[in-house]
C-alpha cells in the first residue's frame, strides 16, 4: 500500500460501513454453502458473534474474547452512542436494547448487552482513527459455554501465516435467518503511517493490515523486482490460495465491520487459532472512489464485480503492536506484542 492518499480512504470508509447493506462479494467460484461450511470448521470460530442494535436499526460482527466481553470496531459502537444521544467518554457507558447473538452447532441464542467502551484513541481526530476502530462490549450475562477468542501476548507469526474472517454480515442474503459465514484472506500488506501519535515509534508500526481481493492467475510467474503492486499481489495471494486447495475467499463489504480474523499458527506441533484483528474497511487499492459521484461504492462494486478483483482489499486493524527492532528482523515472519493501551481498556470495562 504505496498511495498516500489511501489513509484518506480508509478512514472514511471506517466510518461509513455501519448499517447493514452488503456483507460480502464472493470470489465467483464458491457457493454460500462453502462459506458457511468454513464458518463451522474449527471450534474457534464459535466465538464469532451478531451485535444487534433494535434501538439505532444497525448490525455487526463481533467477537467473543472473555465470558463477558465482546470487541467489535469502533464507528458501530460510536453510532450506537449517538443515536442514543449519549457522550461519547472514556469511560463505560450503558446502552438498551442491544443483544448479541451466537450459533453454536446449528443452535442460535442471543445475550443482552450491558455497556460499552470505544478505545479512546479513535475519537482524538489524530488522523488515525482506522488504527483503533476497536471497542467492547460487555454482556449482562457471561457465555461459558463457547470458548472465548485467544489473544495471545506475545508471538512471532509467519507472513503467509493463514487468516479466516468469521462474519455475521448477512444482509446480501436478506431471505436468510441469521447465518454465520467464513472466508480467507490469502495475502497481506503492512501499512506505516506517520502523523500525531503519543505512542513511540508511529511511524514504523503497522496501522493496518490488509488482503487483496484477487482474480487468480494460475500460472504462477514469478514477478520481477520491478513488478507493479497488483501483480506482486495477485501472485502471493493466487500462490497461497493454491497452497490451501482452493477454499473460499472474499472481499468484506459493509456490514462485515467487527468481524474477528484468526490467524493459524503451529505451537508445539499443535494448530492453534488466535484473534489477530478485526474487519473496519475496505479500499481501492489506487485510494481512490470509484463510484460516479452519489452512489455508494459497495453498489458499484456489486454491479461491477469483475472491476473489483485485483483492485480492492479488506482492511482490518490490530489488537497488537508490531515489533520493529531491526535486530529481530526477518523477512518470513512478524514479531507483535499485545497493545498495552487495549490492556488498560480491557481492565477499564472489566471493572465496570
Amino acid at each position: 500500500m504505496t498511495n498516500k492518499f489511501k489513509i484518506f480512504w480508509l478512514i472514511f470508509l471506517a466510518l461509513s460501513g455501519v448499517t447493514p447493506v452488503r456483507a460480502m462479494l464472493s470470489d465467483g467460484v464458491h457457493q454460500q454453502r462453502d462459506y458457511q461450511n468454513l464458518a463451522g470448521e474449527n471450534v474457534a470460530f464459535d466465538a464469532a458473534c451478531q451485535i444487534v442494535d433494535h434501538k439505532a436499526l444497525i448490525s455487526q460482527t463481533g467477537v467473543l474474547i472473555a465470558p463477558n466481553l465482546v470487541a467489535t470496531a469502533a464507528h458501530g459502537v460510536v453510532e450506537m452512542i449517538q443515536k442514543r444521544k449519549l457522550e461519547l467518554k472514556n469511560n463505560p457507558l450503558r446502552v438498551d436494547q442491544v443483544q448479541v447473538t451466537f450459533i453454536q452447532n446449528g443452535q442460535i441464542f442471543a445475550v443482552d448487552v450491558d455497556c460499552v467502551l470505544v478505545d479512546a484513541r479513535y475519537t482524538e481526530n489524530s488522523g488515525l482513527q482506522a488504527k483503533h476502530d476497536i471497542a467492547l462490549v460487555k454482556l449482562k450475562c457471561p457465555v461459558y459455554h463457547i470458548q472465548p477468542a485467544k489473544i495471545f501476548d506475545k508471538k512471532t507469526i509467519p507472513t503467509q501465516a493463514l487468516l479466516t474472517v468469521v462474519s455475521f454480515g448477512m444482509s446480501d442474503q436478506p431471505r436468510q435467518p441469521t447465518m454465520k459465514r467464513a472466508f480467507r484472506l490469502y495475502e497481506r500488506d503492512t501499512y506505516h503511517l506517520v502523523g500525531l501519535d503519543d505512542e513511540e515509534l508511529a511511524s514504523k508500526r503497522s496501522l493496518l493490515q490488509s488482503s487483496f481481493f484477487f482474480k487468480p492467475n494460475e500460472k504462477l510467474t514469478q514477478p520481477s523486482e520491478y513488478a507493479d503492486e497488483e501483480t506482486t499481489r495477485v501472485f502471493e495471494a493466487t500462490q497461497n490460495w493454491l497452497k490451501d486447495g482452493k477454499r473460499p475467499y472474499a472481499l468484506a463489504l459493509p456490514g462485515t465491520s467487527g468481524a474477528p480474523i484468526f490467524v493459524r499458527v503451529e505451537v508445539n506441533g499443535k494448530t492453534e487459532y488466535y484473534l489477530f484483528g478485526i474487519v473496519t474497511s475496505f479500499a481501492h487499492l489506487s485510494g481512490r472512489f470509484q463510484a460516479p459521484k452519489g452512489d455508494a461504492e459497495h453498489d458499484y462494486i456489486l454491479s461491477h464485480p469483475q472491476k473489483a478483483f485485483n483492485n480492492y482489499q479488506t482492511i482490518f486493524a490490530l489488537f497488537y503492536q508490531e515489533d520493529t527492532n531491526p535486530l529481530t528482523y526477518d523477512k518470513k515472519t512478524r514479531g507483535y506484542f499485545r497493545d498495552p493501551t487495549f490492556v488498560k481498556i480491557l481492565q477499564r470495562i472489566e471493572s465496570f
